[in-house]
């Protein structure tokens, strides 16, 4: 079984000083749409957050606290996780499908998504990298440590479902892109 970790803990530096997390798209928080999505596949799952307004919209996950660095979240995630793989997804990427997530969590060895141009989150991180995810450190996920990984596997997604919320305008240039069906 793979037990999803929600990564919604970040710092939102570049957004501005408001919570990107919290930040209106389409009709709610941008929280929101990744949590819906991960919800859909019924998988088990946890959040990794620093913000008690970001956990407030979160009411279904079993939450996790952390500093807010990347590398510090997803140790703290991946020690609450009992399965023999971890999918971690981003908060901050609104157009990840279910169809997605479900194809990352039934492939064997690690996995990462990828559109044609990078590979990134959603990834699926087994049992035996975890000790390796032990020693990152600052603000940076596993992606480094995936991307040495010569059995790593691809799962190949349209250009824009990657696309993630950095800044404001990141929002407004989101708008055409899809959006997973709402539960």
């Amino acid at each position: 079984m793979t037990t999803v970790l929600l990564l919604a803990a970040g710092r939102s530096r570049r957004f501005g000083r408001r919570c990107k997390l919290q930040a209106p798209y389409r009709g709610k928080p941008l929280v929101r749409h990744a949590a819906e999505t991960i919800l859909r596949t019924g998988l088990p799952a946890l959040a990794v957050v620093a913000d008690p307004a970001v956990a407030s919209l979160l009411p279904e996950f079993r939450l996790i606290y952390s500093t807010g660095l990347q590398s510090d979240s997803l140790r703290a995630g991946l020690r609450q996780v009992a399965d023999q793989a971890a999918m971690i997804v981003l908060a901050d990427m609104p157009h990840v499908t279910p169809e997605i997530l479900q194809q990352i969590a039934g492939s064997p060895g690690p996995v990462a998504a990828t559109d044609g141009r990078r590979i990134c989150p959603p990834a699926l991180i087994p049992r035996s990298l975890f000790p390796r995810v032990e020693n990152l450190t600052g603000d940076r996920g596993a992606g480094e440590l995936l991307r040495s990984l010569p059995d790593l596997r691809r799962v190949s997604v349209s250009p824009g479902i990657l696309k993630d919320v950095d800044v404001p305008d990141d929002l407004l240039s989101s708008q055409d892109l899809p959006v997973p069906p709402r539960i």
